[in-house]
C-alpha cells in the first residue's frame, strides 16, 4: 500500500553496508544521502529495525523507496525530526515507497521486519529528491530524456505526478525499442532494470490522460 505524504533529476549511487545493531535507534540512525542507494539489513530475532536519517536542503520533491531482496514482509516508515510519523508505506511485500513534497529539514526513515521466522532479509534504500519538474500540456503530449546506463548496475526510475487530473506513464527504451514500461493509474511510476550494455537509453514520460507536471526521479547502484 503506498501512503501519500504529505509535507509542506537524477540520483547517482551510494552503498554503505551495515551490520547487525548497529543502527537500531533513532539516536543510532545511519545517514544517507539524497540521491544514494543503500543497503541494510533486518533480521528476527535479533534485529527487526533499522533506523536512517537524510537531510532535504529545500523544498522539493521527494521518493524513499525500499526493495527488499527476498520475499518476507518488510515495511518502511517517515518520520520528521521530531519523530512525529508522516508518511508509511506497509504492504503484505518487500517493496515500500513513499513521495510526495517536502520541506528543508532533517528526516527519519524506518524499516521494519514483520516476518516472524528466524531468517535475515537484506534490502535496498533509495533517498531521491529533485527540485525540477516537467509539463504536459495534454494527451498525446510526450517528453524525451537521455539517461547513460551501465551494464552491472540497477536502476531504479520514478514518475511522480501530484494531480488527481493527470495520468502520466513512464517507458524505458533503446532506439525504437520499448524495453521496460510502466502504466499505473496513481500518482506514481517506476521502473527497474539492469542493462546489459553500457548505453544511452531513453526516458519517455507521456500523457495517458490530462495535463500538468510532473517530477522524474533517478537511482542506481
Amino acid at each position: 500500500m503506498r501512503v501519500w505524504l504529505v509535507l509542506a533529476v537524477v540520483g547517482l549511487s551510494g552503498v554503505l553496508v551495515l551490520g547487525s545493531g548497529e543502527n537500531d535507534s533513532p539516536m543510532g540512525a545511519s545517514g544517507i544521502e539524497l540521491g544514494d542507494v543503500t543497503t541494510g539489513t533486518v533480521s528476527q530475532p535479533k534485529d527487526p529495525v533499522d533506523w536512517w536519517k537524510v537531510y532535504v536542503p529545500g523544498s522539493g520533491v521527494l521518493v524513499v523507496f525500499l526493495d527488499g531482496a527476498q520475499a518476507h514482509d518488510v515495511d518502511l516508515y517517515f518520520y520528521n525530526s521530531n519523530l512525529d510519523l508522516l508518511a508509511q508505506s506497509t504492504g503484505r511485500g518487500q517493496d515500500e515507497v513513499v513521495y510526495g513534497r517536502i520541506r528543508e529539514g532533517w528526516y527519519y526513515i524506518k524499516v521494519q521486519s514483520y516476518f516472524r521466522s528466524p531468517v535475515r532479509v537484506d534490502y535496498e534504500l533509495g533517498a531521491l529528491y529533485t527540485t525540477r519538474s516537467g509539463y504536459l500540456s495534454g494527451q498525446r503530449d510526450i517528453d524525451f530524456y537521455r539517461l547513460s546506463m551501465q551494464s552491472g548496475r540497477t536502476y531504479w526510475i520514478f514518475l511522480v505526478d501530484l494531480s488527481s487530473r493527470f495520468d502520466p506513464d513512464l517507458f524505458l527504451a533503446y532506439g525504437d525499442d520499448i524495453l521496460a514500461e510502466s502504466d499505473n493509474v496513481g500518482d506514481i511510476d517506476v521502473i527497474k532494470y539492469s542493462p546489459r550494455y553500457s548505453l544511452d537509453y531513453t526516458v519517455a514520460v507521456g500523457s495517458a490522460s490530462g495535463s500538468g507536471y510532473y517530477y522524474l526521479l533517478v537511482g542506481s547502484r
